[in-house]
């Protein structure tokens, strides 16, 4: 075996793992926002809450951020390393810069460059392009805000510590 071949299998199996990894965690961050989002009803609906409840909903959100925040900087690593591997080994651009918005770095395909395309979305009859700061993490980020928000609103306005006085 020569010494290009055992690169080039090293690079295809780095390869491998990274595109494995960018399918986990996404569905390790949705899942984890699932159990989130069902705790805050939880804890929403409770008939007579108490400090002690918002309390424990506010560090859960900080902590839940927190994780999510590493996550969103591991997808970042990885995503740039295979994008990586896509461009300066393999001479194009593949599905992981195309995942992350990164314009073709002049691929050509027929004799025609590629240009990147803008994301579309379709509501009801409308199709429509997105902006680039349209994201999941904005999503995600917008939820824990609001969590936190209203969770140090209820601290500050719940009257009791305990459901049963002492």
């Amino acid at each position: 075996m020569e010494q290009g071949d055992k690169s080039d299998n090293n690079i295809r199996t780095e390869y491998e793992a990274i595109s494995a990894k960018l399918n986990q965690l996404p569905s390790f961050r949705f899942a984890l926002a699932g159990f989130y989002v069902a705790g805050v009803g939880v804890v929403a609906s409770i008939e007579h809450p108490t400090k002690v409840h918002f309390i424990m909903l506010f560090l859960i959100t900080i902590a839940l951020w927190l994780i999510d925040l590493r996550t969103r900087g591991l997808l970042e690593t990885i995503g740039r390393r295979g994008a990586e591997i896509e461009r300066v080994n393999w001479g194009h651009s593949g599905w992981i810069s195309r995942m992350r918005k990164e314009e073709p770095a002049g691929q050509k395909e027929d004799g025609v460059i590629l240009q990147g395309q803008k994301d579309t979305v379709k509501c009801f009859f409308w199709r429509f392009g997105l902006p680039r700061w349209v994201h999941h993490s904005l999503g995600f980020d917008t939820l824990f805000l609001v969590v936190l928000v209203y969770s140090v609103y209820r601290i500050l306005t719940v009257t009791c510590w305990t459901r049963y006085p002492l």
